[in-house]
């Protein structure tokens, strides 16, 4: 039973569900037939003794019998004695006991070497004072015979219906799981890893399977963008990786060739330092990209004033704008409160004012501002940089996508800022979106709901 498949489990407990209720049916059947066959012949039985007296007549101390008194009726024996015990009119089966004596009014079962008879005998007193015996006597062999003959039928007819109950439901059951071996197929198919993108079949019927498979086909969707984006961070990372390791090696080599004057040493060790900083920089953005990969262990929500917040990191980042000689305005809210971690807030915000003021020339601006609608709060980070082209808008947010060489001119970037962004927006159940236009700037519109 362990090893067997579910189709031929649930075709033996259709089996063996059908075979129950057929042997159940044929038992309460028989019991049935057998109680009503006794009552009929019981009822048979004493209709035939009490209809024989109206064929009976007694005048002036005489019998008189009709000439249309049928001795057997419907299966029963009718014999007809005297008060005194004497056989009047019938003739007694051979195998019966003729002894038997007479009792009036009881329906009672006699057992001989080989047969059982119900008897039924009455007395009846006439006028004149002379009275009369009828006995009945039915033999049960012909109630058995009967009662055989159907359960013969029974069990001809039964076992042919349950048989063709048996394969029909064999039928529906191979039918019914045909698209598991489909399924099944699919799905090995994926799991080698040959194809990815190959989906489970979905059957034209919308039942249980239909929406299992729909639930597997999306699941597989995002397996199948999760190994992509895998892959791709791996390939990335390497990328990144592989440039300063270079740099390093080229540089260590050139020393080790020949003797140089002290300046060249120091040139090339400033840049072994410079390279090991951007690497660096790299490991601590990986290390803060993986620590939030979990939401639930990462988030330490709590009530805050984003009101202050924002004009906090406002008034920090003027000072770093200001030195590139670009200005920064805002325009923020009071008395708006938010519940959300107050440490990936900072970090969404500095990214978005980092990139504004990075990406701006001077004399230039960039504006912050916070305000609360009816359902939602809104900050917007914008700018009159060098703007992003529309096909780079559909990609920013990737992690290690830079947009183009003059977004990507700064050596520590590194293209994982902006996928922070939208991972902490979304975090907070809300979302970030861009618009932007070469040349005239670009603005950053984070919605963040309230709980």
């Amino acid at each position: 039973m362990k090893n067997m498949s579910i189709k031929k489990k649930v075709t033996l407990y259709y089996s063996l569900v059908l075979i129950g209720i057929t042997v159940l049916i044929l038992g309460v059947f028989i019991v049935i037939m057998d109680n009503q066959t006794n009552t009929i012949s019981s009822g048979t039985l004493k209709d035939a003794v009490q209809n024989s007296f109206e064929d009976i007549e007694s005048e002036h101390s005489t019998l008189q019998i009709d000439d249309d008194f049928d001795n057997y009726y419907k299966g029963v024996t009718l014999l007809v004695y005297s008060d005194k015990g004497d056989l009047i009119k019938g003739s007694v089966p051979a195998a019966f006991k003729a002894a038997t004596p007479l009792t009036t009014g009881k329906l009672r079962k006699v057992e001989t070497a080989n047969d059982t008879w119900l008897v039924y005998d009455l007395h009846n007193t006439y006028d004149n004072g002379q009275g009369i015996w009828v006995r009945g006597i039915y033999a049960m062999d012909n109630e058995a015979a009967y009662l055989r003959s159907i359960i013969i039928i029974m069990l001809i007819i039964l076992p042919i219906l349950l048989l063709l109950a048996i394969l029909a439901g064999r039928r529906i059951t191979k039918r019914a799981f045909a698209p598991v071996s489909d399924i099944t197929e699919a799905a090995q198919t994926i799991g080698s890893g040959k194809d990815l993108s190959r989906r489970l079949p979905v059957g034209a019927n919308k039942d249980e399977l239909y929406y299992l498979t729909e639930t597997l086909n999306d699941m597989m969707a995002r397996l199948e963008t999760a190994f992509k984006a895998e892959k791709q961070f791996t390939s990335d990372v390497s990328h990144e990786l592989r440039t300063p390791v270079s740099v390093v090696l080229s540089e260590c080599e050139l020393l080790l060739k020949e003797n140089h004057d002290g300046a060249e040493y120091r040139e090339s060790i400033e840049m072994i330092q410079k390279q090991c900083k951007r690497t660096m920089a790299l490991i601590q953005q990986l290390l803060q990209l993986s620590r939030t990969m979990d939401k639930e262990t990462v988030m330490e929500k709590e009530r805050l004033d984003l009101s202050a917040l924002c004009r906090d990191m406002v008034d920090e980042y003027s000072k770093v704008a200001e030195e590139q000689g670009i200005e920064m305005e805002a325009n923020i809210e009071n008395q708006i409160f938010f519940n959300g971690d107050q440490t990936l807030l900072i970090r969404m915000m500095a990214n978005l004012l980092t990139n504004a003021v990075k990406y701006n020339e001077a004399p230039g601006t960039v504006w912050m501002t916070l305000s609360r609608n009816e359902k939602n709060t809104v900050i917007t980070v914008s700018d009159d940089g060098i703007g992003i082209s529309e096909e780079d808008q559909k990609n920013i947010f990737n992690r290690f996508y830079k947009a183009d060489r003059s977004r990507a001119h700064e050596g520590d970037s590194f293209g994982l800022g902006l996928a922070m962004v939208r991972w902490i927006a979304e975090a907070h159940g809300g979302e970030i979106s861009v618009e932007s236009t070469l040349g005239q700037g670009s603005v950053f519109t984070v919605i963040l709901p309230e709980a």
